[in-house]
């Protein structure tokens, strides 16, 4: 029986800044639908959560969300493999770990996306001993454009795996997925604030002699928040109440109510980010679940850019953006997320070949984002930055092909497997051209 597609749908991604109309929308369940799709269409592209704010899931013909092709396949404990079908999400991934005594090895921030998303497109936790989390992958499938399905095994194909992993989708549809995962463990998260400039100059030891280490810098207020995750096998002694009233009360109304005001008087938004840093004065110190410490609350509904840089630049890159920051109109009301990953041997990561310190730019509303966007993105390219795939970014294809050596030979690799460009768009056009 032939697969049903949606007509009339119009994708909005989560943030709102991108939209499109596909002629189809389809959510296979089975692979046998997948292939049906992929068949049936000259153009299709793939979309999860909607959770990029970048143009990769736009199309006008076939858009394929995989939200029902979501189960766990196979759980190998001797070999701590897990296999599952590519849509399914982060957070389900946690929820069936956990109560199996196993847990992800590394997460992000944000758990709502789907796997095959957030491996695809480079995405990343934290901790310098740690690299992006597609390094957890063992094999993956990917869907052809002629429907032929492809296997790439980490070890067994490394050439090519290392070309594939971050395929933006231009490379075919992801089935399925097998993932390293590890014995379940908790995180001992110590959480303070400390003045900007001690923590430049101690950066180098909190940055190498913590398991998991990140910070959130509040603009326009001279203390910047530290996270250090170590890992433990103490027991858990977070309690509800805290969680209740951090994550929910805090972080969400709170923090909610003092953007909503600061969007109509945007002068007092440098105010409201001394009080929520005030908030960090009293050292947070809790053991808890991996998952629920790497995870955060669901922020407000913001724009964002985030770009790597070599670590060894962290300090300069740190200090140029505070100063831009300073010395701008710009005034910010959202946390700029930091954070460092470990490099990688993959052709389009942004870590590719290098540690990295990630700097991420944040905005809630539209107002003032164009502006900031241009600023941070200028300063970005003179420290030879490299932009997440799936966050905001406007930089042209020579500067782009200037930071990805391995570049010329993923879009071989795209023209072999998809020499008619079925799973192309605009913006994979930007990066390999249409030729």
């Amino acid at each position: 029986m032939a697969i049903i597609s949606q007509r009339a749908y119009r994708f909005r991604n989560w943030a709102g800044n991108q939209q499109c109309t596909p002629s189809h929308y389809y959510q296979p369940e089975t692979e046998a639908e997948l292939i049906e799709v992929i068949k049936t269409h000259s153009k299709v592209r793939m979309v999860g959560t909607g959770h990029s704010w970048s143009a990769l899931c736009h199309t006008d013909e076939a858009l394929i969300n995989l939200d029902k092709y979501n189960r766990v396949i196979t759980l190998d404990r001797e070999q701590k493999l897990l296999t599952v079908q590519a849509g399914i999400k982060l957070w389900q991934l946690n929820d069936y770990l956990d109560t199996e005594g196993l847990a992800l090895i590394n997460l992000g921030s944000i758990a709502q996306q789907s796997i095959a998303g957030a491996i695809s497109t480079a995405t990343h936790g934290s901790g310098i001993q740690y690299r992006i989390l597609a390094s957890q992958v063992q094999r993956f499938t990917l869907i052809q454009a002629d429907g032929t399905p492809l296997t790439l095994d980490r070890d067994a194909d490394k050439e090519t795996f290392d070309l594939a992993i971050i395929s933006l989708g231009a490379l075919g549809v992801v089935s399925e997925i097998t993932i390293h995962i590890c014995e379940a463990f908790r995180l001992h998260d110590r959480t303070y604030s400390m003045d900007f400039d001690k923590m430049l100059e101690k950066l180098d030891d909190l940055v190498t002699t913590t398991d998991h280490f990140k910070m959130w810098w509040f603009p326009h207020v001279k203390d910047i928040v530290l996270y250090q995750y170590q890992r433990t096998t103490a027991p858990a002694n977070d309690s509800r109440l805290r969680q209740w009233l951090m994550d929910e009360v805090l972080s969400v109304s709170v923090y909610r109510f003092l953007v909503w005001i600061g969007n109509f008087l945007p002068s007092l938004r440098p105010f409201f980010n001394k009080i929520l840093v005030l908030s960090f004065r009293s050292p947070l110190d809790r053991i808890e679940k991996s998952y629920r410490v790497f995870n955060v609350a669901d922020p407000p509904i913001h724009r964002e850019a985030e770009w790597a840089f070599d670590l060894r630049d962290a300090r300069e890159v740190l200090s140029a953006y505070r100063k831009m920051i300073d010395e701008s109109d710009h005034k910010i009301n959202f946390i700029q997320e930091i954070r460092f990953v470990k490099g990688d041997d993959y052709a389009l990561s942004p870590c590719y070949r290098r540690d990295s310190i990630w700097i991420g730019c944040y905005l809630i509303g539209d107002r003032g984002w164009d502006a900031l966007l241009h600023d941070f993105e200028a300063l970005a390219v003179k420290y030879n930055g490299r932009p997440h795939w799936g966050k905001e970014y406007h930089i042209d294809r020579a500067y782009l092909r200037s930071q990805y050596p391995q570049v010329d030979a993923f879009c071989a690799l795209r023209h072999r497997l998809d020499p008619d460009h079925k799973f192309s768009n605009t913006m994979i056009d930007a990066i390999c051209g249409t030729i």
